[in-house]
């Protein structure tokens, strides 16, 4: 009769291997697992939205002439809202995928603002202003080629650049744009940085059409005319086309102008140039929500280079240690918006109009 012990000590042998598997598990349990995402905004209920929406009111002292139209811009403002998680959401999986993901949405990024309650339509509406009707550019003025070209530059660390203003709805920022190039200027030329008045050019600019709209180029051209231009304490900004006080438009200058200058257009090479030397005026495409609310990065896009429909002021350039190029614009929306009022729009792309099409048109005050 064969002996069952060989199967004895079979059976205790699995039996003691899985006693120790069973302790080494005990000993050592699996982390538990990672707590779930916070829910994205467009998952929130609608008592917590309209709990947001009241604290943005209250943060940017938004009011309201009707309940129907406090409901009107809450249902804007979730949209909005919604919109930006989306963007964010869309920002961090394409981070996370490798090469091969849209790199366009990991260059900037997005965030809520003060124009937070406004549609696409009503804020380039109210917050553009470039009034392209009869515009006839000059013949354009190159810079030597060779000239010498820094890798960087920028004018705020020289103190050429006053704070950031607020053209409000006046869709005036062609007279802002202006006005910060001739501050640059006369700070670079004398040394001493004066806030300098927009409402002029707003009030007297025949060329323009106040807050409907206007160019930059005619509001160089105005004082260039008329000598210079006056400051902002002695004329300052309201926000509204008023009548033009001709005598400090004519004798109370606080910084002369005595023309102005085309950049040669579709050439960024000579953009740079001429900002290595001055601030420089240019027009933009300013239409696409990622802008609207536009917090920071570098800006490629969506645009469109051949529809600009704001201006901005190009005060430097540089590039990041990732080796991506960038102008350095200042706005006129507060420094609520962008980073701290400035939007870093990509540089020396391969489409000749520059981004969103900055290199299209720009210019420059000279004394």
């Amino acid at each position: 009769m064969a002996s069952s012990k060989p199967h004895l000590g079979l059976v205790l042998s699995i039996a003691c291997l899985l006693l120790q598997l069973l302790l080494a598990a005990a000993a050592n349990p699996p982390p538990p697992p990672p707590p779930p995402p916070p829910r994205p905004s467009c998952d929130k209920s609608d008592r917590e939205m309209r709990f947001m929406f009241s604290q943005w009111m209250s943060k940017y002292s938004k009011r309201y002439s009707c309940p129907e139209e406090q409901e009107k811009r809450y249902q804007v403002w979730k949209g909005n809202t919604n919109f930006i998680g989306a963007f964010r959401s869309q920002t961090e999986i394409s981070s996370g995928v490798g090469a091969f993901a849209p790199q366009t949405v990991t260059e900037s990024f997005v965030g809520m603002n003060l124009f937070g309650d406004l549609t696409s339509g009503e804020f380039v509406q109210q917050f553009t202003g470039f009034n392209a009707t009869g515009f006839v550019a000059p013949p354009p003025s190159p810079i030597p080629p060779h000239s010498w070209l820094p890798c960087c530059v920028d004018w705020r660390s020289s103190g050429a650049v006053t704070g950031v203003k607020l053209q409000g709805s006046c869709a005036s920022c062609w007279a802002f744009a202006a006005v910060a190039a001739i501050e640059g200027l006369h700070k670079i030329k004398t040394g001493e940085l004066v806030s300098l008045s927009e409402q002029v050019m707003v009030d007297c600019d025949t060329g323009s059409n106040g807050c409907g709209g206007g160019r930059s180029d005619t509001a160089l051209s105005l004082v260039a005319s008329r000598g210079g231009v006056t400051s902002e304490e002695k004329y300052p900004y309201t926000g509204a086309k008023g009548g033009c006080d001709v005598g400090k438009l004519l004798f109370d200058h606080s910084a002369p102008v005595s023309g102005f200058a085309a950049v040669p257009p579709n050439d960024e090479r000579q953009l740079a140039l001429a900002v290595a030397r001055q601030p420089v005026t240019v027009y933009i495409d300013a239409s696409a929500p990622e802008f609207q609310f536009y917090k920071g990065g570098v800006y490629r896009g969506p645009c469109n280079p051949g529809r600009v429909n704001h201006a901005v002021t190009i005060v430097g350039y540089c590039e990041n240690f990732d080796g991506d190029k960038y102008w350095i614009a200042k706005n006129s929306w507060s420094n609520d918006w962008g980073e701290q009022g400035y939007v870093y729009l990509a540089k020396d792309v391969w489409w000749p109009q520059g981004t969103c099409g900055l290199a299209t048109s720009p210019f420059y005050p000279t004394v």
